[in-house]
């Protein structure tokens, strides 16, 4: 339901809040639990429009669902404690649900209308890792074509330093060694990254001590940077600019020398 169909209906049942659906913990589908849904999740919006209904309104939602027939994921908005993201989801959402509470229910209505959406189609998951310090990686779910022809660079673009060099060490050996021997390893490492590209992402991130923490769905990686704030403001990626202090000036340096002084008296 779009929100302008909601205002317009308000008046007639301002007595009666919204509904929402909010996740319990038991009976969570798989494809939830990989997601990192959690107990008290509350789906807000599926593809942009305000989603109000219980659990068959929302099985009737994904109706069109085709297994063996590959499609545009469903982008599904769910609100926690104040923050509201996204998840793109390319099976039809399984869980079991409670209803949001009225106080709830304003909050997500109020907050909702400052959310902007762009064509569902240009969003994509993004898996973030995040270590005790809040230091932060992330990667896309899809598929990087540049993987399958130059390892070596997808590698340098994602930070996989150590298997880079180690791989770069493959090619000089067998280059030295042979042409045909080095064109044999190319296209070998060339198909296995290509494969396994999900995976080293993954099991990188873990070797440096981070943790599988988060999956969200945006048009771009700052755009999922800017939500993974508003959930966690003190995470930290890297090559994050720090916002540089202002460097005062002699008079404001002595405003600032007075105005302790006085607090102090």
């Amino acid at each position: 339901m779009a929100l302008e169909n909601f205002a317009d209906e308000a008046p007639a049942s301002a007595a009666q809040p919204p509904q929402f659906l909010k996740l319990q913990k038991s009976g969570m589908g798989r494809l939830a639990v990989a997601h990192r849904m959690r107990e008290g999740d509350i789906l807000v919006a599926i593809d942009g429009d305000l989603f109000l209904g219980d659990g068959e309104t929302l099985k009737s939602a994904f109706e069109d669902f085709d297994p063996t027939e590959p499609d545009i994921a469903w982008l599904i908005t769910f609100w926690r404690d104040g923050v509201f993201f996204s998840v793109c989801f390319d099976q039809p959402l399984k869980a079991k649900f409670d209803f949001a509470t009225p106080e709830e229910a304003v909050q997500v209505v109020d907050g909702f209308k400052s959310l902007k959406f762009g064509p569902i189609e240009n969003y994509q998951n993004f898996e973030v890792f995040k270590d005790l310090h809040r230091n932060a990686a992330m990667h896309e779910t899809r598929s990087d074509s540049l993987a399958g022809i130059a390892p070596v660079l997808w590698m340098l673009n994602h930070r996989l330093y150590y298997p880079m060099i180690a791989m770069a060490i493959v090619y000089a050996i067998t280059f030295l060694t042979h042409i045909l021997l080095f064109l044999l390893a190319y296209g070998m490492t060339c198909l296995y990254v290509k494969r396994a590209q999900l995976n080293l992402l993954r099991s990188y991130h873990l070797f440096e001590n981070k943790f599988y923490w988060f999956v969200l769905a945006g048009q771009s990686e700052n755009e999922v940077r800017e939500t993974c704030r508003e959930i966690d403001p003190e995470i930290k990626f890297a090559f994050d600019k720090t916002a540089e202090q202002p460097k005062l000036n002699r008079l404001q340096r002595k405003q600032l020398r007075e105005a302790e002084a006085k607090s102090q008296g």
